[in-house]
């Protein structure tokens, strides 16, 4: 029995051992491929980290390029309206001048207007003196020849 007992424990360190080797092998080569992979992974998450660091540089650049163009622009807006406000003031005070020297024109419109009217008015109650005076003046002369008409016809016919 100790040889039968011998055999099956040789038949089973010996099955035992081939599967050992066996695994082994199969899970040396798993080794292997998982470290080929880690590496693998370990260059291209390198080669991310690189390229990471890469886009937050360029980042950085164009955002400071874009703030210094916004600052630009700001600038530029805040110097086109200073510009338009100092135009807009001029304008206004133009404005102003051209209204003030519209109101004087008026104004003087006004007097002149007043001024001929006076005139007319005064021109013509002097011509109505000026006919009433040459129209009574008119009427004794007619009446002073008249008068001196009828005298000589009375004369004339008293005399025949």
């Amino acid at each position: 029995m100790s040889r039968i007992i011998l055999f099956i424990v040789v038949l089973v360190s010996t099955s035992y051992g081939f599967s050992q080797t066996e695994k082994s092998v199969l899970n040396e080569e798993k080794l292997l491929r998982l470290q080929q992979k880690n590496v693998q992974l370990n260059n291209r998450v390198k080669e991310l980290e690189s390229a990471l660091f890469a886009m937050r540089n360029d980042l950085a650049v164009y955002k400071n390029e874009i703030n210094s163009q916004i600052t630009k622009s700001q600038e530029l807006q805040a110097q086109n309206e200073r510009s338009m406000n100092l135009a807009l003031d001029g304008f206004s005070d133009r404005f102003e001048k051209q209204n003030e020297t519209v109101k004087g024109v008026q104004k003087e419109i006004k007097s002149k207007f007043m001024n001929q009217l006076l005139l007319f008015a005064a021109g013509i109650v002097v011509l109505v003196i000026v006919f009433t005076m040459a129209s009574r003046a008119a009427t004794q002369k007619a009446l002073s020849q008249n008068a001196s008409n009828w005298n000589d016809f009375q004369e004339h016919m008293l005399k025949k």
